[in-house]
């Protein structure tokens, strides 16, 4: 299959559905990291929702940022919608 660029608000809910949390945004970009009690990122994952997509580019860079692989990712995505809110 393959990773292609993804809704912006599918990224989100996969960042939501590891547990991570907006804790900042300014203007259309917003930073995720891990909530204060856990172990937080080398560097906080940042999604520009002014675009209807993410770039496959900033898909994998966020990934690696996260240590998931693309295949993590598809897993996730071949989910039914209920079973990835539910998670």
């Amino acid at each position: 299959m393959g990773i292609k660029p993804v809704e912006t608000d599918l990224f989100i809910e996969y960042l939501n559905h590891l547990g991570l949390i907006c804790i900042r945004h300014e203007s259309s970009h917003y930073a995720f990291d891990y909530p204060p009690d856990k172990p937080q990122l080398d560097r906080p994952i940042v999604v520009r929702v002014k675009y209807k997509d993410i770039p496959l580019l900033h898909i994998h860079t966020n990934l690696k940022t996260l240590g998931k692989t693309h295949k993590d990712f598809e897993d996730w995505l071949k989910l039914p919608k209920k079973k990835r809110k539910g998670m």
